[in-house]
This record gives C-alpha cells, sequence and structure tokens, in this order.
C-alpha cells in the first residue's frame, strides 16, 4: 500500500510540475483572476445574491439560495476538517524541502498557509457550481464549467496539487448535491398550508370505448354522492373541470339530478368550466370557445361552473389561452403539464401572459395531477397502518412541492386517471395534521386555494407547450391524421355556412346548432382528437360523430343558403369571406373564374381582366405570374416570370422509419422518398386552371424489422397520384395528393425548400400568427427533449430578406422548419402500430398501455391538399395568408333569385384582420368575432347591407352575463365599434380579439 501511495504521489507531482512548466502569460491570467473570483466564495456569493433578486425574497428564492450557499460552505468546512486529518503540504513547501533536484516552481498568488489537501477552493467552487445547477437547469453548463475552471485555477497557480483539485472537486460535488436534501428537510419544517383537492380525471374514451368507462362512471359517481352527502368532513371534489361527464352520469340516472344540484350550487362538487377536457392545440380558435361556451351553459343548467378553469392533461396550451379565459371572467388557470426549465425559474405560480399582453394567475401542477395520490390507502387498511403510511407519503410529498412554491401554499392533488373518491380522505388529512403538526392540510376546492395565492413576480409568455416535468406527446399531431382532417372540415363548416347563415336567416336555428357543436366537441378530447386511443375508439365512435355533423350539418346549410338566396334558378356565388375576390370555381364542371361580392351572395360573373393559363409539353404549367416547371418524380420549381427568380425544389417526398408509437414520432432508418423516381406526367388546361399530373410508384419498406431497430428489406408498391395546379390570376401552387399506403411503421413527409435562411418562421395558431424560433436546444435531462415538429392552423412560411415561402395545409397539423429556415417539412401520415411503447429513446417510459393499433397505421388510399406560395415583394406573409384562407374557403355555387347580397364585408383588401365568428346574437342581433393575429394594431372598415342600429363590445360570453352563474365579473372586451351608417370601423391592438353584438335596422 506505502508503494502504491507513494507512486500516486510521485505521479501527483511530476504532473504538477509539468502543469507548471507549461505556463504562460495567458494562462497565468486566467489563472490568478479565477482564483481571485472564486475567493472565499466572492463570485458564487454575487450569484446567490442575483438568484435570490431573480426568484424574490420569498420562501422559494431563500431556499434556492441557501441550496447554492449550502453547497459551498459545506464544502469548504469539510475540507477544512480533511486538512486538519491528513496534513498533505502545499507543494511549494513540499518541493522546496525535498532532498534532490526537483526545484519548487514559482507561485503566482501569495502562499496559502492552510494544508494542501483536498483543495478548499475547488471544493467551495463545485458545491455552489453543483448547487446553482440544480436550481438553475438553464445556465448548468456555463456555471459547471466555470466550476471546475476555478477548481483547475489552483493547479495553474502553483498552490495545490493536481490530486488536491480533484479531492476539492468530488467533495464539492457531494456537498452540492446534497444541499437540496438538506434544504428540503428544513422547508419540511416550515408551517404550509396544504390545499387537499381531492378530485378525478376522467378520460370518456382511451384504452376502452366510451361505454365501458361509463359503465366504470356511473357506480363511481353514485358512490361520490353518497360519500358528499354523508360526510361533511369531505367537503369538496373537483371533478375534472368538465362538465359532460356529469351529463353521462345523468343520462344514466336522470333521477339523481336534484342531488347533483344540490351538491353543485353549495359549492360542494366543482363542475366546469370546460365541456371537455380537448387537446387544446389541434383544434380551432372558435372550437375552445365553443367548449369553454358550453361547459358554462351546461354547468349553469346544474347550478353553478366552476371559477378556476382547470385542465388535467391537455398536452400543451395555446398562446392566447390567457385572452381567452380573462374574457370569460376567469383569472386563475391550474394545469398539469407543458413546462420546460422556466418552471425551475418561476416556480408552481406565476403569470402567464398572452401575445395580447392579457395575463391569468397560473398554477403548475409540477408533480402532476396526482401528486398525492400516496395518501389514498386500501379501505380496510388499519389505523395505525394509515397514520404509518401518511407519515412517509407526506414527507415525500412535501419534498417534492414545497421548492417549487412561492409561498406558504401548497396543492396536494388527491386523485388520478378514473379514480373513485377516496372516503376516508378525511381521517387521512387528520392524521397528516397530527404527523406534521406545521402543516394545516383542509380538503379543500381549487376557488379557495386561488383565494389565498401568493403575490406573484415572474411571467411566463406564450405557448406552454415543453416537456421537462411531463412528456408533451406532440407526436400526436400527425397520429391518425384523417381525424384532423374531418375535424378541420367539421369546424369549417359549422363557422362558414351554418352560423353565418344562421344569423343572417333571424337565428332560428339555434337548438340545432348546439347539438352540433356537442356533438363535434365529443371528438375533442385529447386522447379522441389526439388518434392515441384503441382503434375501436376512433373507427367505431369518432366517425360516426364526424359523419352525425357533416351530414347534418351540410343538411342545414342547405336549407338555409336556400331560404336566403330565394326561390330561383339563377346561378349564384355564396362568399364565406367578408371581402370581394376572384376566385376559380367550377361553373357546369368547369373551372371559372368569377368575381365574388363580400360575405353573402352574388350572381355568377366573369370576372374581369386576362387572366390566362396555358402548358407546354408534359412537365410545365402556368398563368399570367407563375411558371410551375414539374419533374417526373412530382417535385417541381416555381419561377415568377416577372423577375424570373427561381425557386428551390418543391414537393419532394420521404418516408423515414417510426419505431415510435401514437404518442411520440421515433426514427428508423433508412429514409427513402421519391426522388429519381420516374413517373407518368401529364398537362391539361381546363377552363382557367392548367394541371399537370404525376402518377408514380414509391417502393417502401414494408414494416420494422423484427428488432424494431431499423426498416425491413422488404418492399412494398405504394402508388401516388399528384396534381399540380394554377388557377388564373394566382399567386399559388396547389397540390393535390392521392396516396395508397401499404407500408406500415413510417412517417410520410413533403418537403419544400424556402430558398432562403433565417432564424425564425411563421405559423397559423388559434386567434394568432406565431413567431418560432428554427432552431431548437437538446434538452437530454427533460422527460422529453424537444423536437422539431410542431402544431400548425393552416399555414407556416419562412421569409428571409428579399424572399421565402409559405405553405398552406387543409386538415394538416404537422410541420418542421429544417436547415436553418431552408425547408418546410409538411406531415401527411405517421404509420404506427402501438398506443404505447416504453422502448423509446426521445421519452421516458410510457404514455398509455401498451396494446396494438393496427388501425393507426393507416392501411389504405389517404389524400391530401396542401398550396406553396412564394414570398417576395409583392406578396408578404398577410397576403400570403390571405390568399391560402381564399383557396381554403372558396365560393360555392347555388341557385337563386340572382339579387346580390354582400352582408358583410372588409373595406380593405390587404387588413390583416379576420372574421373568426358571425353567429346569431341576441334580440335578432348579428354576434361578430374579429381577431387581429399579429403583433401590429391594426384597424379595418366593415360595411353592412344595411344600417346598425346599435352595437356594443361584448366579452366571449356575448352579452349573456349569466353564462356558468360564476358571477365573474366582465373583465375583457375591445373598443367599441365607431358606427357611421352602415360603415364600422374596428381598431384592435395587437393579437387582440374583439366580440361585438351588432343590431341592424
Amino acid at each position: 500500500m506505502n508503494d502504491f501511495l507513494s507512486a500516486v504521489g510521485n505521479f501527483d507531482t511530476q504532473l504538477y510540475l509539468a502543469i507548471a512548466e507549461q505556463r504562460n502569460p495567458v494562462t497565468s491570467v486566467i489563472g490568478v483572476a479565477l482564483t481571485y473570483l472564486n475567493w472565499d466564495g466572492f463570485f458564487w456569493w454575487i450569484l446567490a445574491f442575483l438568484l435570490l433578486r431573480s426568484r424574490g425574497l420569498n420562501r422559494r428564492g431563500i431556499a434556492a439560495t441557501a441550496i447554492v450557499v449550502f453547497g459551498m460552505i459545506d464544502a469548504w468546512l469539510l475540507t477544512e476538517l480533511i486538512k486538519i486529518i491528513v496534513r498533505r503540504p502545499r507543494p511549494f513547501d513540499a518541493l522546496a524541502n525535498a532532498p534532490g533536484p526537483l526545484p519548487a516552481p514559482e507561485t503566482i498568488i501569495a502562499h496559502p498557509s492552510s494544508y494542501s489537501f483536498p483543495s478548499g477552493d475547488a471544493a467551495l467552487a463545485m458545491g455552489a457550481a453543483v448547487a446553482f445547477a440544480y436550481v438553475s437547469p438553464k445556465y448548468r453548463v456555463p456555471v459547471l464549467l466555470l466550476g471546475v475552471s476555478a477548481a483547475l485555477a489552483r493547479v495553474v497557480v502553483g498552490v495545490h496539487y493536481p490530486l488536491d483539485v480533484l479531492g476539492g472537486i468530488t467533495v464539492g460535488i457531494i456537498s452540492g448535491l446534497l444541499a437540496p436534501r438538506a434544504v428540503a428537510v428544513l422547508l419540511r419544517r416550515l408551517r404550509w398550508r396544504a390545499f387537499v383537492i381531492p378530485h378525478t380525471h376522467w378520460d370518456r374514451e382511451w384504452y376502452e370505448r366510451f361505454e365501458g368507462y361509463r359503465a366504470r362512471l356511473v357506480p363511481m359517481v353514485s358512490r361520490l354522492l353518497d360519500v358528499l352527502e354523508r360526510d361533511p368532513d369531505f367537503r369538496s371534489f373537483t371533478f375534472d373541470g368538465q362538465t359532460i361527464a356529469i351529463q353521462d352520469y345523468l343520462e344514466q340516472r336522470p333521477a339523481d339530478v336534484p342531488r347533483v344540484e344540490a351538491l353543485v350550487k353549495t359549492g360542494r362538487l366543482l363542475i366546469g368550466p370546460w365541456h371537455v377536457l380537448a387537446d387544446l392545440l389541434l383544434v380551432s380558435g372558435e372550437s375552445i370557445v365553443r367548449n369553454l361556451q358550453e361547459g358554462l351553459r351546461s354547468a349553469g343548467e346544474l347550478g353553478r361552473a366552476a371559477r378556476v378553469a382547470y385542465v388535467a392533461d391537455p398536452f400543451g396550451h395555446p398562446a392566447q389561452l390567457p385572452q381567452l379565459l380573462r374574457a370569460f371572467g376567469y383569472d386563475t388557470y391550474v394545469f398539469a403539464r407543458g413546462m420546460g426549465d422556466e418552471g425551475e425559474s418561476v416556480g408552481s405560480e406565476f403569470w402567464w401572459v398572452s401575445p395580447s399582453g392579457d395575463r391569468v394567475r397560473a398554477a403548475h401542477l409540477v408533480d402532476h395531477y396526482s401528486n398525492a395520490l400516496p395518501l389514498v390507502g386500501p379501505a380496510e387498511e388499519g389505523p395505525d397502518a394509515l397514520r404509518r403510511r401518511v407519515r412517509a407519503k407526506t414527507a415525500r410529498i412535501l419534498d417534492r412541492l414545497t421548492p417549487y412554491a412561492n409561498g406558504d401554499v401548497i396543492l396536494l392533488m388527491v386523485g388520478d386517471d378514473h379514480v373513485e373518491a377516496y372516503a376516508r380522505l378525511p381521517e387521512a388529512v387528520r392524521e397528516m395534521r397530527q404527523v406534521y403538526p406545521n402543516v394545516d392540510a383542509r380538503i379543500a376546492s381549487l376557488e379557495e386555494f386561488a383565494a389565498v395565492m401568493p403575490p406573484l413576480q415572474h411571467e411566463v409568455s406564450g405557448e406552454i407547450a415543453s416537456g421537462r416535468y411531463r412528456p408533451i406527446l406532440r407526436g400526436v399531431n400527425s397520429t391518425r391524421v384523417w381525424i384532423k382532417q374531418e375535424n378541420v372540415a367539421c369546424e369549417r363548416l359549422l363557422l362558414e355556412r351554418c352560423e353565418p347563415l344562421d344569423a343572417l336567416t333571424g337565428g332560428t336555428a339555434r337548438d340545432e346548432l348546439r347539438d352540433l357543436w356537442r356533438m363535434l366537441l365529443q371528438n375533442h378530447p385529447h386522447d379522441s382528437i389526439c388518434g392515441c386511443s384503441i382503434d375501436a375508439v376512433h373507427d367505431v365512435d369518432m366517425a360516426p360523430r364526424f359523419a352525425y355533423v357533416r351530414e347534418r350539418g351540410d343538411a342545414l346549410a342547405g336549407r338555409l343558403l336556400e331560404r336566403l338566396a330565394g326561390r330561383g334558378t339563377s346561378p349564384m356565388l355564396w362568399n364565406p369571406l367578408p371581402w370581394a375576390r376572384d376566385a376559380v370555381v367550377p361553373i357546369g364542371e368547369r373551372p371559372t373564374r368569377v368575381r365574388a361580392g363580400g360575405l353573402g351572395l352574388s350572381p355568377v360573373a366573369v370576372a374581369e381582366g386576362d387572366a390566362s393559363v396555358a402548358v407546354q409539353g408534359d412537365g410545365t404549367i402556368e398563368n399570367d405570374f407563375l411558371r410551375v416547371e414539374v419533374e417526373a418524380d412530382g417535385s417541381f420549381f416555381v419561377v415568377d416570370k416577372t423577375s424570373g427568380e427561381r425557386s428551390g425544389r418543391q414537393n419532394r417526398l420521404i418516408s423515414e422509419g417510426d419505431r415510435g408509437d401514437e404518442y411520440t414520432y421515433s426514427y428508423a432508418g433508412p429514409t427513402v422518398g421519391s426522388e429519381g423516381v420516374v413517373g407518368a406526367r401529364a398537362t391539361r388546361v381546363t377552363g382557367d386552371r392548367a394541371t399537370a399530373t404525376v402518377e408514380m410508384i414509391l417502393r417502401l419498406p414494408a414494416r420494422l424489422r423484427d428488432d424494431r431497430l431499423a426498416r425491413s428489406p422488404e418492399l412494398v408498391d405504394c402508388a401516388v397520384r399528384l396534381e399540380i395546379s394554377v388557377d388564373a390570376g394566382e399567386r399559388r401552387v396547389d397540390v393535390s395528393l392521392l396516396v395508397d399506403n401499404r407500408a406500415s411503421d413510417h412517417r410520410l413527409r413533403v418537403l419544400c425548400e424556402t430558398g432562403t435562411r433565417a432564424l425564425t418562421h411563421q405559423c397559423g395558431a388559434a386567434f394568432a400568427l406565431l413567431e418560432r424560433s428554427n432552431r431548437f436546444e437538446v434538452r437530454k435531462r427533460w422527460i422529453e427533449p424537444p423536437t422539431s415538429e410542431a402544431c400548425l392552423h393552416d399555414f407556416v412560411a419562412v421569409k428571409g430578406a428579399t424572399k421565402g415561402l409559405a405553405v398552406g395545409v387543409d386538415g394538416l397539423r404537422e410541420y418542421s422548419v429544417l436547415h436553418d429556415g431552408g425547408t418546410i417539412a409538411i406531415t401527411l401520415l405517421r404509420a404506427v402500430g402501438f398506443l404505447s411503447r416504453g422502448d423509446l429513446p426521445e421519452r421516458r417510459g410510457h404514455a398509455g398501455p401498451e396494446l396494438a393499433t393496427p388501425s393507426a397505421q393507416c392501411i389504405g388510399t389517404r389524400a391530401y391538399r396542401y398550396a406553396v406560395v412564394p414570398l417576395d415583394e409583392k406578396t408578404d406573409v398577410t397576403r400570403a395568408a390571405r390568399s391560402i384562407r381564399e383557396w381554403l374557403s372558396p365560393p360555392m355555387t347555388i341557385s337563386g333569385d340572382g339579387h346580390s347580397r354582400s352582408f358583410v364585408s372588409f373595406a380593405e383588401s390587404d387588413t390583416p384582420l379576420v372574421l373568426s365568428a358571425l353567429r346569431a346574437g341576441p334580440d335578432g342581433g348579428l354576434v361578430m368575432r374579429i381577431a387581429n393575429p399579429q403583433r401590429e394594431e391594426a384597424s379595418a372598415t366593415l360595411r353592412f347591407d344595411r344600417a346598425i342600429r346599435d352595437s356594443r363590445s361584448v366579452d366571449l360570453r356575448e352579452g349573456d352575463l349569466g353564462l356558468g352563474n360564476t358571477g365573474l365579473d366582465v373583465i375583457r372586451t375591445a373598443a367599441p365599434l365607431d358606427v357611421d351608417g352602415d360603415v364600422a370601423r374596428v381598431r384592435l391592438q395587437p393579437y387582440e380579439i374583439g366580440t361585438w353584438v351588432v343590431q341592424l335596422a
């Protein structure tokens, strides 16, 4: 052993001398600077002060600062104790007194007087760095690098051996890791107010069908009502923030309506404000509004809606939701999923700010909505066993929650998926108070928690869709794409045809419209619209609901349109958009460019001007503005005929293996695609439309290999038919793609080159045009690290200094911007065979049960539509967005009396404002909602077909202040309209949503 220690000592000495010999003026200056910055923890004290200032002088800020201080001081004290025991001389002393030819190198700072092993300064630096990295993971890398550098500087300046520093680093790391635990023990002993929230999260359908879950729901609610009526100590129960589950119960037990009403009215049973717990990113902004309106209405019918907006489990939260909540009177939002590293900075309570500047108080359930589920035990558990369990579990709950609390209030959520009320919860809470007398635990509601939330100091802005604490699962954007396509079609039917036509014909179809919306909303829960349930849920239950809305909505719109158009045989156009426009529509099966007035009816009239289309050979189509050169593999280039500018390659198909599940994409190679495939091309001109068709075969790997690590060498033929067209007078290229998918376990995407580079891009979202970064940071310590894929509504655009590209989509919801903005990728389909898997590198653990879902492979013929709009000095993002909106919502042809009726229309052709809703209002009025999706203030002039008798600005309750019986005040309205006869001037602030009730003469 002595020989070994002697050898280690000799090596340490030689390494010390070698480092000293390599010292130069630069390393010396850096070493001295780091040494003095680290002297007595000078720099780390400054960081601790800045941390306290950023977190605030509250429990959380003090606790975070204490972790850094403990990590630093404990490490230094421990090294000082070890020095007294080891008593190793400093190298400048040992070498100076050693026999032999080894000279003692010069030190470049004053000689310390203490012993050498281990280095106290190295321990101090690493203890502080590790502790700081724990409380501020955003700065983990630079802080740890600084700590290591400060430690190594002790060798460079000549006052420590390398092993001294290594020993100090080890002590520092241990101290830094133990500091959070020490502070947690202290936090556990502070006084806390614990609001215990009994609840259930009731997925209406998921790994069972609706009726299977309802068979469990009915006895569960029946027992819950008994518990609430029998035990006054069981003060309240939160039913998941939605109303539809209670309605599902009452359909089976209508005799219990009085019991439910009594409990709801007294605040013992909390329901709403949502009708269903939707995926808030996939549905339209108007669907979110209808969800809240219907939830408030149905909750009000049973008594009242909850006064806190609670969502248990959506996979992300849209940027404009704070504005929507404020417009319903809500100021508090409780949620459980979506935070990134900002959660470590802001804690569990913060202001959530929308792009419009509206904000709500947000409470993040860091440990999810089941953070206190361990308080639930077996019904037959004895008192002693219950006490022991509560003691052990409460310590863990407090250690997890208290470091994130900005005040003395914590939320203990006692519930989980499909769990029943724990009848012995009052007993467990009493035991908690006995075991931890410093914790004032009580069964309560989220409303009681909201009333005592601490003052908020921090803000989080925009979208919340990250996966640091819980997986965000945004692979669902492209799972079972047909669901997203059907939903968008149904939303468009209701918003652009049924509701406006009902409003313009007297508002007689309110009940029918409510029925259609309620049916569509049944398909909006996250496990439903996300496509992440068993096959039967989607194919057997959801598909008929979409068909119901389509069939009855089409029939309703047809009846209303016939009534509005009057009797006659004159060909007419219904324009669902509020501006006059030229459009190519089928007239007698011939695409014809016609002129349509603003929102309303107009006789069919050929558009003025000489717009034309043409073809050249079998691969080129053109109109007056664009020439499209189509390759044999279906890709194409767009040439601006005025400037001669030629775009990058558009419409290249790629198929990538997918070893993931319904929630998460997981790459498996190889990637194959359409490049180099030779298809059959043809061109034709039909009326005012030129079309190129390409028919080809993609030979794709049939499936994954048995080990699921790569794709099978077996190939299958997938027939593809592309129709690429340009309409007369348009600066847009439209694409229809039909693919007969025979391959499993893959993702099919279309790539479009933008011809530019940019740091950010813009994409459509609920009531907003969001700007997102083209780069994302890899976060390996997250439960689910970020990826380039994201959700879009209608279009995405990359704009460089002089040019760019916008891509519009019809019902597709997933895209990526790649290569620093050089490529836009749109996901067409994702074929997977499992509801969930636990072996994915992109996500920790399962997201659901591991069940086979063969229908999610999307085998068969699939149809997609998208459009490409080149951006230049003539076409900016706003114009491209309008062009894509016109493509998505073409005028409809109908027979009528031939009289023109433009009911409402924007006077300006270039306004960014969007009419998002026109529906029947109170007293025969119109409810009109207009959104400004951009960051600049905007105004526009609206012209109606009659004089405006009266108008008033309202919130999203649309004049029904008793909606939900919440008692919440009107909080958020836009500025009143500036009315002059039949003209109204609209002014909206950046990202503002305005709603008005308009009475016409």
